[in-house]
């Protein structure tokens, strides 16, 4: 990808140059602008690779913004192109670093020509920046892991004066990441910005040997226990080891790293303990920046359980609770906030028919290139409503279920029910079947399934010569003191006054509590 700044005054001729770009090979980012004072602004607001400029435009021509651009980028690759065929503009050029003169009309193999020498230039400068990144940054990892296992305040000393690095100064968070396996002698070299994108979070990594890296975070206000579990779900899905991470507590300065790390490795033992737990905190030292209460971690704990039991009304209040933190406390990152709300819906992704209506990448593409928290809630509430209509539609086929596990209740109401088990009578999970039952009919399947065995109940008193204790038992309700409690709280009477008639004037009167 290529960054270009076309400066011309005239529209026309901005649109001839784009023209001849769209027929050169590689991908173009093209800015533009009307005259140098323009261009300037440009420059200052976005990375340009290279200029491309008229010599001859109102305000700032192009050698005035020539001579300027090499003051401010001083790196940067300028051709000028100019109907002007005067040597002496050409010297003038030549002198601010001006690569190439062109005249115009342009010819399309002379643009093509120059347009190649720019972009081997550029080639150049990048394979030796990204050599020398390459070298700077295997030169911070060893002293950093020196530092990390020895604490000498001299390895740091000699880095500094090696690499002028303080980026550890801005670090507050450390995940270990641990394999099964040497997982990182077989690990791509670019596995950090693998973890980067499915993060959409920077961090600076370290490898620290075939089964362990780790990674540092600058981010102040962030529940890194949530962030540690997103960054398992990405490993797991993209990976065939087995990860455990361990979550650092909060620190602040380099002086604190050698017994971060050792915290690290002293909560990463409560895998031998704990071996199905895949990620672990120091929870005691962990001081977090908001109330435990509405921690991040938590309430995505609780917005999962609630998709997974389809339990839209529990969602949006537990969604609203984030939506309150948010509003209502601006020491997060937009990056962070981002992330938060991405990972709402990608817990509505979870539900693999849902999943098929819409494409999580494209809303979390959409969520990611808001500019604002209204913009990224819209996004989530959006997807939120959707989740709800299509459990609605699912609805309508599930009519037959409905049906069956009432006819199941009338039939075997005696019985010690559940809803864990009518689900499995007709192949459902239980939240599923919670969310249609009280859809389809009004109430919950226990209000149901009490409403059953208190009519029941009522046909056995007037009908039959029971005692009370027998009719409870009679209708699945073994605790006699429970049944005649609930049978007084539905009919306003007692069973015994009740049978004796004396509790038939409250029910036809509305006391009736049902």
């Amino acid at each position: 990808m290529y960054r270009v700044l076309i400066t011309d005054d005239e529209k026309i001729e901005r649109e001839g140059i784009k023209f001849l770009l769209a027929q050169e090979e590689g991908e173009y980012e093209i800015h533009e602008a009307a005259n140098g004072r323009q261009a300037l602004n440009v420059l200052r607001s976005e990375e340009i690779d290279f200029l491309l400029t008229d010599i001859k435009m109102p305000h700032m021509d192009g050698l005035e913004l020539a001579s300027k651009v090499r003051e401010e980028y001083p790196n940067l690759p300028i051709v000028i192109f100019s109907g002007y065929s005067d040597f002496a503009f050409a010297q003038e050029a030549m002198r601010y670093g001006v690569k190439d003169y062109v005249l115009k009309p342009v010819d399309p193999d002379t643009f093509h020509t120059t347009i190649g020498k720019v972009k081997a230039e550029l080639q150049s400068i990048r394979s030796k920046k990204q050599k020398e990144e390459k070298g700077k940054n295997f030169l911070l990892q060893y002293f950093l892991q020196t530092y990390l296992y020895s604490g000498n305040e001299e390895v740091l000393k000699k880095a500094g004066e090696i690499l002028d690095e303080s980026n550890w100064e801005q670090w507050h968070c450390a995940i270990l990441i641990e394999s099964d396996k040497a997982f990182f002698d077989n690990v791509p070299d670019n596995i950090d910005e693998e973890l980067m994108q499915g993060l959409h979070r920077n961090f600076f990594y370290l490898n620290l040997n075939t089964r362990q890296s780790v990674l540092f975070f600058s981010d102040v206000y962030c529940d890194y226990q949530l962030v540690a579990k997103h960054l398992y779900d990405i490993l797991k899905q993209n990976h065939s080891a087995s990860f455990h991470l361990a979550v650092s507590s909060r620190f602040e300065g380099h002086e604190a790293l050698p017994e971060i790390m050792s915290q690290l490795e002293q909560t990463m033992e409560e895998k031998f303990y704990h071996p199905d737990v895949h990620v672990f905190n120091n929870e005691a030292s962990d001081s977090q920046p908001v109330n435990a209460e509405t921690q991040d971690s938590r309430l995505m704990e609780k917005i999962s359980e609630d998709i997974s039991r389809k339990d839209v009304e529990q969602l949006k209040k537990h969604f609203e609770c984030l939506v309150k933190k948010y509003e209502n406390d601006t020491r997060f990152s937009a990056m962070y906030v981002k992330f938060v709300f991405s990972n709402v819906i990608q817990e509505l992704f979870q539900e693999n028919q849902f999943s098929e209506e819409r494409k999580l990448d494209h809303e979390v593409e959409r969520l990611y290139s808001c500019t604002n928290l209204k913009q990224i809630l819209a996004i989530t509430q959006e997807n939120i409503k959707e989740y709800e209509e299509f459990l609605e539609r699912s609805m309508s086929d599930s009519r037959d279920e409905v049906a069956s596990v009432k006819n199941y209740i009338y039939q075997h109401y005696a019985e010690d029910l559940s809803l864990e088990t009518l689900a499995e009578k007709v192949y459902l999970s239980s939240g599923y079947l919670s969310f249609i039952f009280k859809k389809e009919t009004g109430m919950n399947l226990n209000r149901f399934i009490r409403v059953v065995r208190m009519e029941k109940a009522k046909e056995l008193l007037c009908n039959s010569n029971m005692k009370v204790a027998q009719v409870s038992e009679q209708v699945g309700i073994p605790n006699v003191s429970y049944f005649c409690r609930s049978f007084r709280e539905y009919y306003g009477s007692s069973p015994e006054s009740y049978r004796k008639g004396t509790g038939e004037e409250d029910e036809n009167t509305g006391s009736h509590k049902e």
